[in-house]
């Protein structure tokens, strides 16, 4: 079984990747005075919206806060 906790080491350096990976392409986008870049899809991103984005994953990757291991309130009595 997958352990899927977000407290697991692996979890959150994947998650520390990810979050540097949006601030850099937010980063070089207002780097060159553009406000969007477009994503693999060829969507428009605004680019302070992918920088504060990946600041937040970033921060609940190290500071690992407790709501994002809790349960919600529909599984707490089912015994899982």
């Amino acid at each position: 079984m997958l352990n899927v906790e977000p407290s697991g080491f692996l979890n959150r350096f994947v998650a520390v990747l990810a979050g540097l990976a949006m601030i850099s392409l937010g980063g070089v986008a207002l780097i060159k005075k553009d406000l969007f870049y477009t994503n693999w899809f060829g969507e428009l991103v605004f680019a302070p919206i992918a920088v504060i984005f990946g600041l937040f994953t970033i921060w609940c990757a190290l500071f690992k806060p407790d709501w994002l291991a809790r349960k919600s309130v529909a599984n707490r009595g089912k015994g899982r």
